[in-house]
């Protein structure tokens, strides 16, 4: 028999920190108790409580570097003169209008290819150059290294560009209100909101008050950053992305503001965007080679993806590299657990089928209780029972999750007390393959992304896949660490 390699995903799952709600796991989940016993076990540290980015870690890895690296190499050159783009946004920027670039600050290395492309620009003297932030940040736990981010960002910008606008990246919703349109007005175009030039002070007051980065209303870091009539727009993204809700509200007001029908404001983008408007941009698309069908391709494997329907269209999009296509090689099954308590079923899925790596991919944070986590839990553990035991001297099994959940939540339907569940530390791994003998292999610590390249090192011989699963020996381990 082909050996397979088993993911079994618990979502939400973690090591519970100080002050958590105590559940038993062991008496929920009794068969994951029973198997874990026989496991090799190990922690990750993780800094995502909210499934997109998880997800993104998982099938991709780090793609800011690879994001950087493409823009580096294939848009910000000495070749970038040739490019019939930049000559449109060269002649754009040479007129008399302010110059603003919107970016998400994910990263430090972002100033250097901003500094770049303004550099190599050939800018009027006095050209106002406005750098406006969109934050994309997803939990208010990540306000820290946000702060850190926007303070690099602000020292080592060029001394010619000023930071303008701070705004969550979410903050305008899809249909937009005529609150928000009137908001994004008096923001963009007359710099009207607040005005916080200690950006520290106002991040920290919006973590205080548990406003989510991605959705902080916007303020201004000085007066003179508004939008004006034969201004030049840039959207500096390092992955394709949607701005139809800025594009959104700069269309709605800009004629208004402008007090003419007729203005121009020419708008472009570093990659692609997805948008309903026409965007000039640099490039079409980055290729992420580190993605689950790049590496499936290499390796002639073929996956098994078994998640709740709503997730089936993100995890095709991560999965493939951020391209919406069709996959032969990555497949997809609705979660039922009714099909899947028949272990018949999970001998027919694992076993008997054509696929290498099979996903299971369950999560805790639908819960609306205790009692129903509790309840929800002990429906997964069934499943679970099954695919252990039919892994159990044959495939390769990962019992694990992505991101921590903390949230709170009442006892019962009749006992509302409420309590929190905090489990956003670290998250388990349990480890089980009879090819790998607990004598000689351990399984240490890593990022989310190792988790996926371990499964897959399990059924394809890789040096280049960094994998959690590795021989017991300081020496060794200090090698591997080196090669990563």
């Amino acid at each position: 028999m082909v050996k397979k390699s088993v993911m079994f995903l618990i979502n939400g799952l973690g090591i519970e920190k100080a002050g958590s709600y105590s559940i038993s796991i062991d008496e929920c989940m009794p068969r994951l108790s029973q198997v874990k016993e026989t496991s090799y076990f190990t922690t990750a540290v993780i800094d995502s409580l909210e499934y997109r980015s998880a997800y993104q870690r998982f099938f991709l890895g780090d793609t800011y570097g690879l994001e950087i690296e493409f823009i580096r190499n294939n848009i910000i050159n000495q070749q970038v003169t040739n490019n019939p783009v930049y000559q449109s946004l060269q002649q754009s920027v040479s007129g008399e209008g302010k110059f603003h670039i919107f970016v998400e600050p994910t990263n430090n290395q972002v100033v250097e290819l901003i500094n770049t492309m303004v550099s190599m620009l050939t800018l009027p003297k006095e050209k106002q150059v406005y750098l406006h932030l969109l934050l994309p940040q997803l939990t208010v736990n990540e306000y820290k290294q946000l702060i850190g981010i926007v303070n690099y960002i602000k020292f080592h910008i060029n001394s010619h560009i000023t930071v303008g606008f701070i705004i969550g990246k979410e903050y305008f919703s899809e249909n937009l209100t005529k609150e928000e349109t009137n908001f994004a007005k008096k923001l963009l175009f007359f710099c009207s909101a607040e005005r916080w030039t200690d950006t520290d002070k106002k991040l920290l007051s919006l973590q205080e008050a548990n406003i989510r980065p991605c959705k902080v209303p916007g303020f201004c870091a000085t007066n003179q950053c508004f939008i004006s009539n034969n201004d030049t727009v840039m959207f500096f993204n390092t992955r394709r992305e949607n701005y139809d809700r800025f594009l959104d509200v700069i269309s709605a007001n800009a004629a208004e503001a402008f007090r003419t029908p007729d203005f121009k404001l020419p708008i472009y983008s570093l990659i692609s965007l997805n948008s309903k408007y026409d965007i000039s941009a640099f490039a079409n698309n980055v290729q992420y080679n580190n993605s689950l069908a790049i590496t499936l391709g290499k390796a002639g494997k073929k996956a098994m993806i078994v998640t709740d329907e709503k997730h089936i269209p993100l995890i095709n999009l991560l999965a493939n590299g951020f391209n919406k296509v069709n996959n032969p090689n990555i497949q997809f099954m609705k979660l039922n657990d009714t099909y899947y308590n028949d272990r018949n079923n999970i001998v027919g899925l694992i076993d008997n089928s054509e696929y290498d790596l099979i996903i299971f991919d369950y999560h805790m944070d639908v819960s609306r209780t205790i009692n129903d986590l509790k309840a929800q839990l002990s429906r997964i553990d069934l499943v679970l029972g099954n695919v252990a035991s039919v892994c159990e001297n044959k495939h390769s099994l990962f019992i694990t999750s992505l991101y921590g959940l903390k949230k709170s939540l009442p006892l019962a339907d009749y006992n509302t007390e409420m309590v929190t569940l905090d489990y956003e530390g670290q998250i388990p791994i349990f480890f089980f393959d009879y090819s790998y003998p607990r004598s000689k292999y351990g399984l240490f610590p890593g990022e989310t992304n190792y988790i996926l390249n371990s499964a897959i090192c399990c059924i394809w011989e890789n040096k280049e896949l960094y994998s959690l699963v590795r021989p017991k020996g300081i020496v060794t381990n200090i090698l591997s660490a080196m090669k990563k």
